[in-house]
C-alpha cells in the first residue's frame, strides 16, 4: 500500500511538472528562434558591409574606367568584336573555298589518270617545240617578207625611172608644142599596211621648174598623144619578151605637127627593134596621111629593111546581097 501511495504521489508530482516542462520546452524554442534571428542579424550586417564594401569597389572601378577613357574602351572594344566577327566569316569562306579546291583537286587527279591526258608532259613538250619552231619560221618568213617589200619598192623605183625616162624622149620627139616641157608618172603610196598597200599614180605635165597634174588642163590631143606615149613607154619597160604592140586610132585629135612628131616617134621604135624576132606593131587607122608620115619616115631610118607593104581593111557587097570586110595587102610604092 505504501507502494502505490508512493508512485501516486510521484505521479501526481509528474503530472504538476508537466506544464512547467511544456513552459520550458517553449521557451528552448523561443531560444532557438531568437538565436536564429539574431544569428540572420548578424549575417544581414555582415552582408550590408560587404555590399557597402562592393559598392565602394564599384565606385572606384568606375572612377578608375573614367579615368583610363571608358567610352574609348568601349569603342575599342566594340570595334575588336567586329573584327573578331569579319575574320571568323573569312575564316569560314576561307575554310569553304578551301574544302571546293580540295574537291577539284580530287577530280584533277582523278582526271589526269584517265587516258585523255596519259603521257601529257611528254606530249605538251612535243607541242612547245613545234610552237617555238613555228614562231622561229614566222619570224624568219617575216625578215623575208621585209626584204622583199624593200626590193619591190626599189623595183617599182627603177622601173618608174625608166618609163619616165623613155616619156621624156618619146614627148620630145613627138610633142611640137611649147606650152608643156615634159610629163611624167607620179606615183603616191596610200597609208595602209603592207597586205594591202597601194599606188596612186598620176600624169604630171611640166613647164620649166613648175609641175601640175595634167587631169582637167590639156587638150584632148595632148591627152592622146600623152596615153599613146605612155602606153609606149610601158611596152618598151616591161614588153621585151612580148614584142606585140597595137594602136588604135591613134591620131584622132591629133594636129599635123603631133601626128608627124609620132610618126617619126614610131619610126624610130620600129628601126630599134626591128632585130627582135617577135617584135610587131599594130596600128590602126583612118588616116592616110599618117600613114604617109609613117611611110616617109622609115625610109629615112636606116639599118633595118623597110616593110614592104601595109594592109586595108575594106567593106564590100558579096553576091548574096550581104557587106564582107576585105583584107588586101598594098604596097609602099601605091600609096
Amino acid at each position: 500500500a505504501e507502494n502505490v501511495e508512493e508512485i501516486r504521489n510521484e505521479e501526481t508530482m509528474l503530472a504538476n511538472l508537466k506544464p512547467e516542462i511544456e513552459h520550458l520546452k517553449r521557451q528552448v524554442n523561443e531560444g532557438e528562434r531568437q538565436k536564429k534571428v539574431i544569428q540572420d542579424n548578424l549575417n544581414l550586417i555582415k552582408l550590408s558591409e560587404e555590399v557597402q564594401k562592393m559598392e565602394e569597389d564599384v565606385r572606384r572601378l568606375d572612377d578608375e574606367l573614367n579615368a583610363m577613357g571608358r567610352d574609348d574602351a568601349q569603342k575599342a572594344l566594340d570595334e575588336s568584336r567586329r573584327r573578331r566577327d569579319e575574320e571568323q566569316e573569312k575564316r569560314a569562306r576561307c575554310e569553304g573555298r578551301k574544302q571546293g579546291l580540295s574537291d577539284q583537286k580530287r577530280t584533277l587527279k582523278k582526271k589526269l589518270n584517265e587516258q585523255e591526258y596519259k603521257d601529257i608532259d611528254e606530249r605538251h613538250r612535243v607541242k612547245m617545240i613545234e610552237h617555238e619552231t613555228t614562231q622561229i619560221v614566222v619570224s624568219d618568213l617575216d625578215k623575208y617578207y621585209d626584204a622583199l617589200d624593200k626590193a619591190l619598192l626599189r623595183y617599182h623605183g627603177l622601173k618608174i625611172s625608166d618609163i619616165n625616162r623613155i616619156i621624156a624622149e618619146l614627148w620630145s620627139l613627138t610633142y611640137k608644142g611649147e606650152d608643156i616641157t615634159n610629163i611624167e608618172i607620179v606615183s603616191g603610196q596610200e597609208s595602209g599596211s603592207r597586205a594591202n598597200r597601194s599606188y596612186n599614180y598620176r600624169i604630171v605635165m611640166s613647164k620649166g621648174g613648175t609641175k601640175m597634174d595634167m587631169r582637167g588642163r590639156c587638150s584632148a590631143g595632148q591627152r592622146v598623144l600623152a596615153s599613146i606615149v605612155i602606153r609606149l613607154a610601158l611596152a618598151e619597160t616591161f614588153c621585151l619578151n612580148c614584142g606585140v604592140m597595137a594602136l588604135d586610132e591613134p591620131t584622132t585629135n591629133l594636129d599635123y605637127e603631133n601626128k608627124r612628131g609620132l610618126a617619126i616617134a614610131l619610126a624610130q621604135i620600129i628601126a630599134s627593134r626591128a632585130a627582135q624576132s617577135n617584135f610587131q606593131l599594130v596600128v590602126i587607122t583612118h588616116d592616110e596621111d599618117f600613114v604617109s608620115m609613117m611611110k616617109q619616115e622609115l625610109s629615112a631610118q636606116t639599118g633595118f629593111n623597110m616593110p614592104e607593104r601595109y594592109y586595108q581593111v575594106s567593106r564590100e557587097e558579096g553576091h548574096d546581097g550581104r557587106f564582107y570586110s576585105k583584107i588586101h595587102a598594098i604596097d609602099w610604092d601605091e600609096l
